[in-house]
């Protein structure tokens, strides 16, 4: 399975939540119908803060958060595909619309819209993750609290050691919390996401957007996605003195920064890990 970020900024003409409406709306309804698409899952920073949802313990968690952060990013596609050939093709129109002779090819599928001039301050921020589902998240019929872990790993930690104990031990002490309906860690992998995807002009290939991008990168080595019934099982889970006490030294040895965020999570499409069917599928 390849699973692709793209985090992205609105464009200065949109207030947060007509980005939102747009993005949801009107994108989604194109990125949904990429030529095989496995998953598609768009993520909307909260309008509220997060002090508001989860009071002090919101600043007593963060540690070294990287400045004017959110002036890079207002939300961001989780892109999942059974290979890295079938992502750089999915924007192959294939025929899915009905006409009168039948079924008949859209061109604005090959442009997700042809909305991105209007709708992002610039290229995604487009990078593959190495997926760790943890605990595969149960969606109810209603909306969760999503809550999403941004890390930089420590300088004395190496980067192998830095994956395997943040899956590992210090994983081990989030599975055990009450009301966890799901925990994914992913890490940012070198492999291009972007030739092939991108027209070749895009300002994502320029030396202005290559440096924007690598800024925003340096922000986090790792993005973890925790899933909630709603935020006071997060509060009740983390304020455990002795939990508290076990994993605050777990994360002064393994992060050189820790923040959070909240998310409006809408599945587009619904990710399917499983083994690729032999028909058709949409």
């Amino acid at each position: 399975m390849l699973k692709v970020f793209g985090f992205v900024r609105r464009h200065p003409r949109l207030r947060h939540d007509e980005y939102r409406a747009a993005h949801v709306g009107y994108h989604n309804s194109f990125g949904r119908r990429l030529r095989n698409i496995r998953g598609y899952v768009l993520n909307v920073r909260s309008n509220e803060a997060l002090e508001e949802r989860i009071g002090p313990l919101a600043s007593r968690l963060t540690r070294d958060e990287p400045a004017a952060f959110d002036a890079l990013w207002d939300g961001w596609g989780q892109l999942m595909f059974d290979s890295l050939e079938d992502y750089l093709a999915a924007r192959t129109p294939t025929p899915d619309r009905a006409g009168p002779e039948g079924l008949e090819v859209d061109p604005k599928v090959a442009s997700v819209g042809g909305d991105g001039a209007h709708l992002y301050a610039g290229s995604p921020f487009q990078f593959h993750v190495s997926e760790h589902v943890l605990l595969p998240v149960r969606r109810p019929e209603r909306k969760l609290f999503k809550l999403v872990q941004f890390a930089k790993r420590h300088p004395s930690m190496p980067m192998e050691a830095f994956r395997a104990y943040w899956t590992g031990r210090y994983a081990a002490h989030v599975l055990s919390w009450t009301g966890l309906r799901g925990l994914v860690v992913n890490f940012r992998t070198d492999l291009d996401v972007l030739t092939g995807f991108f027209e070749p002009d895009a300002d994502a290939f320029t030396p202005e957007g290559s440096a924007l991008r690598q800024g925003f990168y340096e922000s986090f080595d790792g993005i973890a996605e925790f899933w909630f019934d709603d935020p006071g099982q997060f509060v009740a889970a983390r304020s455990d003195p002795e939990r508290s006490e076990k994993l605050d030294a777990l994360e002064r040895e393994l992060f050189a920064s820790v923040f959070y965020r909240e998310v409006d999570e809408t599945i587009a499409v619904l990710p399917n890990r499983g083994p690729t069917p032999a028909h058709y599928r949409r």
